[in-house]
């Protein structure tokens, strides 16, 4: 199946499709990304302003990934853009499953943007991994809540997800939870 990775200069998510790739689980993949130019890089980002995709791309290459196997959408520079680009360059209407990389804390908003904008026929499949926006401690399903600083991230996505359901990016959620 198709391996879908979400933009970003976070070197986990082409480490997390290449390791997709070696184990024999996905058969082909997308990475998107383009250029934002003010937006803050990972500390490990020594590519300028290359697009995400393409740094990915060649990295999954070099690591042994067959180039023929790997589509690129190298224009966007958020989420939806992500997905409302690729889809130009890929028939979602054929893809049964499709998996999707992204880091741990955004989850919930990539799916919740996927599921409004591809086949509702299409299974997602999340491989998120954990980091930290700040190259602290990371966070992960079982720490977020022990410091402040990774509640209010996590907080901020929720945060997010309510946004842009009410705006009709994501599929939005049933009920807000009130008190937080």
């Amino acid at each position: 199946y198709l391996l879908f990775v979400f933009g970003g200069t976070h070197p986990g998510s082409w480490q997390k499709a290449l390791l997709l790739y070696q184990t024999k689980q996905v058969d082909k993949i997308l990475v998107t990304g383009g250029i934002k130019q003010k937006a803050i890089r990972h500390s490990s980002w020594i590519y300028g302003d290359r697009s995400e995709a393409s740094v990915m791309q060649e990295r999954l290459v070099s690591s042994g990934v067959p180039e023929s196997i790997i589509f690129v959408e190298d224009q966007s520079t958020d989420t939806l853009e992500n997905i409302e680009y690729a889809k130009r360059i890929i028939d979602f209407s054929t893809i049964d499953t499709l998996g999707f990389i992204c880091k741990s804390y955004a989850a919930g908003r990539q799916l919740r943007t996927l599921q409004k904008h591809l086949p509702c026929s299409i299974s997602l499949l999340p491989f998120p991994f954990d980091t930290s926006p700040w190259e602290e401690r990371v966070i992960t399903r079982d720490n977020w809540m022990e410091k402040a600083y990774s509640r209010s991230f996590v907080y901020g996505e929720y945060l997010r997800i309510v946004a842009y359901g009410k705006r009709g990016d994501i599929v939005s959620i049933a009920e807000t939870i009130s008190d937080l």
